[in-house]
């Protein structure tokens, strides 16, 4: 997905949140994706693409809008979550091992992003779409008004408490 170069962030900001993949066959730190680094610089520069797009509409940027519905002021802020976004797929693609281990930085990198998107959108005047515990259903809500787990077993006459396997 292609997207407004003005925001497009350099292989070199994504490195700056991830120094430690941007390494030589030397084990030298490089600051930069190369060839030669573990994650190419072609495949950030294709990171950076679906990245891009994603954390756009997340702001609901729309080119075709005038005034900008990401204003001028704002450019760099959002260059700058396109580059976060874009390390924390570099390390969920790649490093998923790491991130299984917890010896990853991912999740100090999403803890970030999360903030920062919200900081940015609330900026903006967006309003984030509910997600996560925030919608609980009604079950939900029972369960967390008596402090203790619903559960329900079936009514199964051919199986029940006096079955013997």
């Amino acid at each position: 997905m292609s997207f407004d170069d003005k925001f497009r962030p350099t292989t070199q900001e994504v490195a700056s949140f991830i120094k430690n993949r941007t390494v030589d066959s030397n084990n030298n730190f490089i600051g930069d994706f190369t060839a030669d680094t573990i994650v190419t610089q072609s495949e950030v520069d294709r990171i950076i693409n679906q990245a891009g797009g994603m954390v756009l509409a997340a702001l609901r940027w729309d080119p075709n809008v005038t005034p900008p519905t990401i204003p001028d002021d704002n450019v760099d802020a959002a260059t700058s979550l396109i580059a976060l976004y874009s390390a924390i797929f570099v390390e969920v693609t790649k490093f998923s091992e790491q991130i299984a281990r917890q010896v990853s930085p991912y999740p100090y990198l999403k803890e970030l992003f999360d903030g920062m998107l919200a900081q940015k959108q609330a900026e903006l005047g967006i309003v984030p779409p509910q997600t996560g515990s925030h919608n609980l259903s009604l079950v939900d809500l029972i369960a967390s008004e008596y402090g203790y787990a619903i559960f329900q077993f079936p009514d199964d006459p051919m199986v029940n408490w006096q079955t013997a396997f």
